[in-house]
């Protein structure tokens, strides 16, 4: 049997909703989320029925909802348990460990074969804009992580006027989200090589440069 005759063969063992979910993170990757209409998600999708996807997920924000939930509670469950980790083995938590957690989790997606890291670019257009960001945090199951984050980060950074901590942490949030979306970019076109041991060397940069401005002393003006 072919791999392509056997890729068709698994995508039709697929559910419909599975289908719709993956076509629409090829899309918003390829494309940007606001140029992707449900209609091309269904074309993509192979769906003769355009309201499929309304079926399934009742609108487009449901459909985002969706891929959310498949995608970042693995995460957020990663983060949790590295958190627990951290609090067994430390009396106190450093803001370094505490990037390593928020960072490394989601870095290391790209392990994964391309095909199964579309929606890394999903997450970082979210980011991006307000209303991508109230759909990223609706769930606060789904991002208790984050809270525990920055509620263990403002401790961490007490020294530091509150407002100040906030807006870096915010910071901290969209120069991930970038900086993975451009590595995962840069393979797909295959600028880059991602191995464990230089996609950990990015990491261990990426948080560098991060705890920098995190510590960085507040400037007079």
């Amino acid at each position: 049997m072919s791999v392509q005759v056997f890729q068709e063969t698994k995508d039709e063992r697929l559910g419909g909703a599975e289908v719709l979910l993956r076509a629409a993170e090829r899309l918003f990757a390829e494309h940007g989320l606001e140029a992707v209409s449900t209609r091309m998600i269904s074309r993509e999708a192979g769906q003769k029925n355009h309201s499929a996807l309304q079926y399934h997920f009742g609108n487009r924000d449901g459909l985002i909802e969706a891929i959310l939930d498949c995608r970042v509670t693995p995460i957020n469950q990663e983060r949790l348990r590295r958190l627990n980790v951290l609090k067994i083995s430390s009396v106190s938590v450093s803001v370094r460990q505490l990037t390593e957690v928020f960072v490394a989790p989601f870095a290391e997606e790209l392990l994964k074969p391309s095909k199964d890291c579309c929606y890394v670019s999903l997450l970082a257009q979210l980011y991006a804009y307000r209303k991508g960001r109230e759909l990223f945090g609706k769930n606060k199951e789904r991002t208790r992580a984050l809270h525990e984050i920055t509620s263990l980060m403002i401790k961490a950074l007490s020294p530091l006027p509150l407002a100040v901590v906030h807006l870096r942490l915010q910071l901290l949030g969209r120069q991930t989200m970038t900086a993975v979306a451009e590595w995962d970019e840069a393979r797909r076109a295959h600028a880059i090589e991602l191995d464990r041991a230089a996609l950990q060397w990015r990491i261990d940069n990426l948080v560098d440069f991060i705890v920098g401005g995190l510590e960085a002393p507040v400037s007079n003006s």
